[in-house]
């Protein structure tokens, strides 16, 4: 028995080739926390969730190809910021909507940078366009708001790492799965079903558990004096601001959540939440809201997200919040079409020509 399971694991080996698993992609960063390791490789899968991925990292810790720094003469540049949303693990890099985005924008030569890292919180996005910013030099930064940077911290404290990191392996059994794909499938699912349990474990009654705590609040509160709209506020000002320095408008994009779109979803809200009004544009008011405090630009991408839902069947994972493949070149094409409304691609199309 033991010699068969050996003999197929030995043929998925060959035909395959090892995992090429790591233990841990992130490595501290002293002035915006961490950020993930330059120049590695490694496979991002969830068999509950539905997603299997190969990432790869550049030469600055960013999941996307090398960029040259200082940036080419003529060259327009966008900056992605965000967190897992923007990052786009779970899909191979030619999905994500940074990719989509730059391949729409191919005729004018624009390019799109994804700085995005699983985890962020707005403090982490905050310090990294402060340190990397000027390097970069972007001509538009585009900040993907999640419902989890809605912050009560008034400290500046970026996180140093990312406690749901997802499905690595670790330990001895970590490295036998490098190269073993039957000890890695029965460490996922191993993993797969602890996630599950913690996350249906009930806490409180059952009910705030088992919400996301961002949304809970948008959905229930349009008081935008409470400390928490507040503060979060004043990060997406700063990013204005730390833009502004850099010659370059922001452009504030809210992630289209599952719970803004999805009915059976907002069912499920209704059920958890008996009794309590929701209103599930409330994140789309806040940011709308916020872009008229810090003057700033607006992408809402949820419109078209609820229209093109019932033809496409789910933008998201299996019990997961981030966004599938058809999620991703949605998102891709809608921020394509707002990059080039922009004044500063308008006037830098008119003065170089498409095809840079």
């Amino acid at each position: 028995m033991i010699g068969c399971v050996f003999l197929v694991d030995l043929v998925l080996w060959l035909l395959w080739g090892p995992v090429r698993i790591v233990e841990d992609f992130y490595e501290p960063h002293p002035h915006y926390g961490y950020r993930m390791r330059p120049q590695i490789e490694f496979v991002f899968a969830s068999p509950y969730h539905g997603y299997h991925a190969t990432v790869k990292t550049n030469s600055r810790g960013l999941r996307d190809d090398e960029h040259a720094v200082p940036k080419k003469q003529g060259q327009f540049r966008v900056l992605l910021l965000g967190d897992s949303m923007t990052a786009g693990l779970e899909v191979d890099k030619k999905h994500t909507f940074e990719a989509v985005c730059e391949e729409r924008l191919a005729d004018s030569g624009v390019e799109v940078i994804n700085a995005g890292v699983r985890g962020y919180n707005l403090d982490n996005i905050v310090a990294f366009l402060e340190q990397e910013g000027p390097s970069y030099a972007p001509d538009v930064v585009v900040y993907v708001f999640v419902d989890n940077d809605l912050t009560g911290d008034p400290g500046f404290n970026p996180k140093t790492g990312d406690a749901s990191r997802g499905f690595t392996l670790r330990g001895l059994i970590g490295r036998v799965a490098t190269h073993s794909h039957i000890t890695y499938r029965l460490e996922l699912v191993r993993q797969m079903l602890q996630m599950r349990w913690e996350r249906d474990r009930r806490e409180n009654g059952g009910r705030e558990s088992r919400v996301p705590g961002g949304l809970y609040q948008m959905f229930r509160s349009a008081d935008y004096a409470a400390p928490h709209y507040q503060l979060t506020a004043q990060r997406i000002c700063r990013l204005r601001a730390l833009s502004d320095a850099l010659g370059a408008p922001l452009l504030v994009v809210g992630a289209p959540h599952r719970e803004e779109i999805d009915p059976e979803s907002q069912q499920w809200w209704r059920r958890i939440v008996a009794g309590a009004a929701l209103d599930f544009d409330g994140v789309r008011r806040y940011l709308d809201w916020v872009a008229r405090e810090c003057d700033c630009a607006r992408l809402d991408p949820v419109p078209l997200f609820r229209e093109h839902l019932p033809r496409v069947g789910s933008f998201w994972f299996h019990k997961d919040n981030h966004l599938n493949a058809k999620g991703h070149r949605l998102l891709g094409e809608l921020l394509s079409e707002r990059l080039r409304a922009t004044t500063a691609f308008q006037e830098w199309n008119a003065r170089v020509g498409p095809g840079v």
